[in-house]
């Protein structure tokens, strides 16, 4: 009881947060794995949300950070069952996504991940003791806010009509430009709030005093759609070209982090759905591929002012030069994959360099195979001189080829 009323006093932001400490307690009860019927203890704990599927999750330690943080917390045990190629979570502290086969897995062991998914339903099927099922993660969306640098929500209130759609004509609502500086300083009220002469307009219906809404919107309300203003963004007749639209749509590529596969993906989707729903676009999907980039950790924890675990790029930069750390990071992992940033320096061989495992390497090479390199880097520029950051180090002997 004690501890979920802890729980209960916290938002579920600060809650999922990958900062905070894990916490939790053992309920003393088990649950049986459907699959190979092993006995596996439950737990509650703070980070999973009742409203993530049903609530209760099974948790693999040594493929998710979060799930592997609080095992080591609880000294529960990490056992690998998909095999990456990386180094074993339980040793690094730092758990192994991406793609690979699965290992420790009964009859599924060899099969690729995409494989086993379809593999392990059809066997719980035929067990009798599971099913496929689809789980849409959609929420409720609060898109207001009380701040000045947004969209303005297109909505004047009335005492005598109630809430009134601002006019096609009079649209876009713009924010006031004499809010700057000192005037969106905290004054008891929102800035829009303050701008009264902003605010106070008559009503399109009775012709009554009336407000405006002193509110914006969530910035994700224009980056669920940007993408397609970007076809024709000179277009004036409306959010974009109809004859240009459907030659371009649906977007080639998409690039972002996986925070953002429950914020601005699904945002996104139900955007294009809805328009697509409009007829006015012929697309109802927003991207044709999704490339989810991993997070530079340090020492297993997501880089962040308050862990005060950051890298100094600049420090780096000064003293290996903008090329060697360019390559550290193109080179460290696959685009898609974590890198933590402290265990690329344990990698490096024979080196006692604080730099990533990539700066020692490239200090250990042959100055005949790089020397093209600084060549290129230290040639003049024809329109002017080239900034050098390698210094244009001497490759006549391989112990002058490093800078200490």
């Amino acid at each position: 009881m004690a501890y979920r009323e802890k729980v209960k006093a916290l938002s579920d932001i600060e809650r999922q947060s990958t900062e905070r400490e894990k916490t939790g307690v053992f309920t003393g009860r088990y649950a049986i794995n459907p699959l190979n019927g092993e006995k596996l203890p439950v737990w509650a704990a703070d980070y999973v949300l009742a409203d993530y599927g049903t609530g209760a999750i099974m948790a693999v330690p040594a493929h998710d950070q979060r799930d592997l943080d609080f095992a080591r917390a609880f000294d529960l045990p990490v056992r690998p069952v998909l095999n990456t190629g990386g180094e074993d979570p339980a040793e690094t502290g730092i758990a192994t996504a991406g793609e690979g086969t699965l290992m420790n897995s009964g009859e599924l062991d060899g099969l690729s991940k995409a494989d086993a998914i379809p593999a392990a339903i059809a066997i719980l099927e035929k067990l009798g003791t599971g099913e496929k099922f689809v789980n849409f993660r959609l929420r409720d969306w609060l898109l207001s806010r009380q701040r000045f640098w947004g969209t303005p929500i297109p909505i004047i209130h009335c005492a005598e009509c109630g809430e009134v759609p601002v006019p096609d004509d009079q649209l876009p609502v713009t924010l006031p430009e004499n809010l700057r500086g000192e005037a969106l300083s905290p004054r008891g009220t929102s800035p829009l709030a303050a701008a009264l002469e902003w605010v106070n307009v008559e009503c399109p219906n009775c012709g009554r005093a009336a407000q405006r809404d002193t509110d914006t919107m969530d910035t994700f309300v224009d980056s669920s759609w940007y993408f397609l203003r970007f076809v024709s963004p000179h277009f004036t007749e409306g959010p974009f070209d109809p004859a240009k639209i459907n030659d371009w749509m649906p977007v080639g590529q998409y690039v972002g982090g996986v925070e953002h596969a429950i914020l601005h993906l699904l945002y996104a989707r139900f955007f294009t759905k809805v328009i697509h729903d409009m007829g006015m676009l012929d697309a109802d999907e927003p991207f044709s591929a999704l490339l989810n980039q991993g997070q530079v950790l340090n020492g297993g924890k997501a880089m962040s002012k308050s862990l005060g675990n950051g890298v100094d790029l600049g420090e780096q930069l000064d003293k290996f030069g903008v090329d060697a750390v360019r390559l550290t990071m193109v080179f460290a992992s696959p685009p898609e994959d974590d890198v933590d940033w402290r265990m690329s320096r344990r990698r490096a061989p024979r080196s006692s360099s604080p730099a990533p495992g990539a700066l020692a390497r490239m200090s250990q090479a042959s100055p005949a195979s790089m020397s093209p390199l600084v060549t290129a880097r230290c040639a003049p520029s024809p329109t002017g001189p080239l900034p050098t950051p390698l210094s244009c180090w001497t490759t006549t002997s391989s112990t002058s080829w490093w800078p200490s």
